[in-house]
């Protein structure tokens, strides 16, 4: 278990949530969330171009679509001073944590497409299920590998 706590701790978690720290350059910040959320729109749009009969499923992106472009349009007509004072009122993590709802939303659309075309719910869960060992327990398996004593590893090259 101690192998997984130390993966988790190595990973770069501030490129899926925009981390913004007191100390950070506020220039970058601004200009890597407007990245961020111009990525997210431009992926909403490309969902919304897949054939979909499922209402649900296009209602969701269309409200992640509109909270993105609203973002994009609030946050990134801003200038860095600017975007220190709002980080500085709302809280760090805050501000994180709502910048990110985008980059949430595309998984979860994602997600909800996965089930749409799937027509199975067991099939869906594993399809998500297989997306999830390429993405987690792949890389924590590689980890752990690397970090088994030499005398173990004589015999596996990675």
């Amino acid at each position: 278990m101690d192998i997984v706590r130390q993966f988790i701790l190595q990973l770069q978690l501030h490129t899926f949530f925009p981390t913004i720290r007191a100390t950070d350059n506020f220039e970058v910040a601004l200009m890597r969330l407007t990245e961020r959320w111009d990525w997210s729109i431009a992926a909403y749009r490309s969902y919304l171009s897949l054939p979909s009969e499922n209402t649900r499923t296009i209602v969701c992106t269309l409200v992640f679509l509109a909270v993105a472009q609203g973002m994009r349009l609030l946050y990134g007509q801003l200038t860095a001073e600017q975007l220190r004072v709002l980080v500085d009122t709302v809280g760090p993590h805050t501000f994180s944590a709502v910048a990110a709802i985008p980059s949430i939303g595309v998984v979860i659309v994602s997600a909800m497409q996965i089930s749409d075309i799937a027509g199975s719910p067991l099939i869906a869960v594993s399809l998500m299920l297989a997306i999830m060992v390429l993405i987690v327990i792949l890389p924590v398996a590689m980890f752990s590998l690397r970090r088994l004593p030499t005398e173990h590893t004589k015999y596996i090259s990675i």
